[in-house]
């Protein structure tokens, strides 16, 4: 006997709880093989992955290797000119940049490791020019021209440290710096002036922008070891 409501109308069944399977549109040889097809797109697509990511890697590392050449420059420019403006080499490489007017336009990290560059003393073992047996020239200070940097009136003064020595937390003196070098010893890809590592690449003021063509020919017709920008007197 059917059911029927209070209206007299019959009831349609419910159908909610009922289960439901999807239906594919595919059959299942074809489901089988786009599987197959995807398992070796990936395969294919992870051989690529494996050849191209090495040739990233090297244009990545002769990109840094660049930049430390650029950065280490940029630090034996910086010395040179602090040479000539105050008439001493810094103490600290952050004087560079502390003292006014600055001879660097910031303090750079060595872009292999964002660590600090390792100075040069003067005298040390370490602080030769890459590719050179010898120390650097030391390039004139103002006093030899009476003065300035060009022989005109007194030498502009340096800022010395308290009369208690350095405050606390202040770096001592380890100077006088005449270069930086990287403290990463790992080979590059490339020589610079016969040396591999990059711990060897020593950027030394008045060396560093020699040029490595020719020769070891210096930049602009410059004696090897003289300063980069001259420190004599213009002639009259």
């Amino acid at each position: 006997m059917k059911r029927k409501t209070e209206n007299g109308k019959r009831r349609k069944p419910d159908r909610r709880n009922r289960a439901s399977f999807p239906i594919s549109r595919f059959p299942i040889s074809e489901q089988g093989f786009t599987l197959v097809a995807v398992m070796i797109g990936i395969a294919i697509l992870t051989i690529l992955i494996a050849a191209v990511a090495p040739s990233v890697a090297t244009v990545l590392k002769r990109d840094r290797e660049q930049e430390l050449i650029f950065r280490g420059r940029q630090y034996a420019r910086a010395i040179g000119l602090f040479q000539r403006r105050y008439g001493r080499y810094p103490n600290q490489l952050k004087e560079l940049y502390s003292n006014r007017p600055r001879a660097i336009r910031k303090l750079w990290k060595d872009p292999f490791c964002s660590c600090d560059f390792y100075p040069l003393v003067q005298g040390m073992p370490d602080a030769l020019p890459t590719g050179q047996g010898g120390p650097p020239a030391a390039p004139p200070t103002p006093s030899m021209f009476g003065g300035g940097p060009f022989g005109g009136g007194p030498p502009t003064p340096t800022p010395t440290p308290g009369a208690f020595g350095p405050s606390s937390g202040e770096t001592k003196t380890i100077g006088p710096i005449i270069g930086v070098r990287s403290t990463v010893h790992k080979e590059a890809l490339r020589e610079w002036r016969g040396q591999k590592y990059y711990d060897q690449w020593r950027f030394i003021v008045g060396d560093a922008d020699r040029n490595d063509v020719g020769g070891g020919v210096p930049t602009g017709g410059l004696p090897p070891g003289a300063p980069l920008f001259p420190t004599q007197p213009p002639p009259r």
